[in-house]
């Protein structure tokens, strides 16, 4: 399994990038849907076809709480473990999809020298089958859903990765697609991106909302709040 955690410089000051990865960096929400559906039929469980919006933001052990709670005959670690091991397996099956943008948005500022880091409730396993697949190593940390006590909408996750890479959460900007995320991320103290996807996220005070990652650069994300 390749380490989640890249070789990317670090800066001495200044703020960060904090990408999401789920609903955010790539659109993976139906296939995690498509997993609980799948797993509520194989487990036992009474039949469940979860629209995207309806586990947005919800960690895998949220998720595999919803499937014993729906009948899932399994002990808890066993159905994150299999939830876990199923999108594992789609992610290097089918590859990921990434969010149209996303991947410029992270080369554009990655050039432009600016810190990036991911803050992800996958666990590091997870996580790596897509980190697997980028073209560049973007990211200077990864935080994951299994260094954590406490899963988003906690700020646990975010202040974990602001002090991982030493920088301020004021300075700072996270990206997210959920008010799971969103939450999480304004309670570490940043300010926030949030992309339009299968949760309706509103602009209010130090939240801006995105339709997509086209034609964005740093230009935009330094408007939402990021200080170099």
């Amino acid at each position: 399994m390749p380490d989640c955690h890249a070789t990317v410089l670090m800066p001495s000051r200044g703020g960060a990038v904090l990408w999401d990865l789920d609903g955010t960096l790539i659109d993976s929400e139906a296939s995690w849907a498509h997993a609980c559906a799948q797993l509520s039929r194989e487990l036992g469980a009474h039949p469940w076809d979860p629209e995207p919006a309806e586990i947005s933001g919800i960690s895998i052990p949220g998720l595999a709480d919803l499937l014993r709670e729906r009948g899932a005959r399994s002990e808890r670690r066993v159905v994150v473990k299999l939830l876990a091991e199923r999108m594992e397996d789609l992610n290097r099956r089918d590859g990921v999809l990434w969010r149209p943008g996303a991947l410029d948005l992270l080369e554009t500022l990655q050039r432009a020298g600016v810190c990036q880091g991911l803050v992800t409730m996958s666990p590091s396993r997870t996580a790596a089958t897509v980190l697997e697949q980028l073209p560049h190593p973007y990211f200077a940390d990864v935080t994951t859903a299994d260094m954590v006590t406490r899963p988003k909408p906690d700020p646990e996750a975010y202040r974990t990765a602001l002090r991982n890479l030493r920088v301020s959460g004021s300075q700072s900007v996270a990206i997210e697609d959920s008010t799971v995320g969103v939450q999480s991320a304004r309670g570490a103290g940043l300010r926030v991106i949030a992309v339009r996807g299968s949760q309706p996220v509103e602009a209010q005070d130090g939240i801006q909302v995105w339709e997509s990652f086209r034609h964005r650069g740093i230009d935009d994300v330094i408007a939402a709040g990021l200080r170099l």
